[in-house]
């Protein structure tokens, strides 16, 4: 048993294994966030800026 001042040194998952069906889960689900990552940066490509370069206004604004 460990002393009680004694740390465990190891992170958490160091003496994990994944098995075959781990790894194909994990393999699915990074396949599904780089889907994602694709479709963000197409949309960011094809949405126009709905702020566009302008100038501020020079008079006061009803909101302030």
């Amino acid at each position: 048993m460990a002393d009680e001042h004694e740390r465990d040194t190891h992170p958490p998952d160091a003496f994990r294994v994944e098995t075959p069906e781990e790894d194909a889960r994990l393999a699915e689900s990074q396949r599904t966030i780089d889907e994602a990552k694709n479709v963000a940066a197409d949309l960011a490509e094809a949405t126009p800026d709905p702020l566009p370069d302008s100038e501020p206004p020079e008079g006061a604004t009803p909101g302030s």
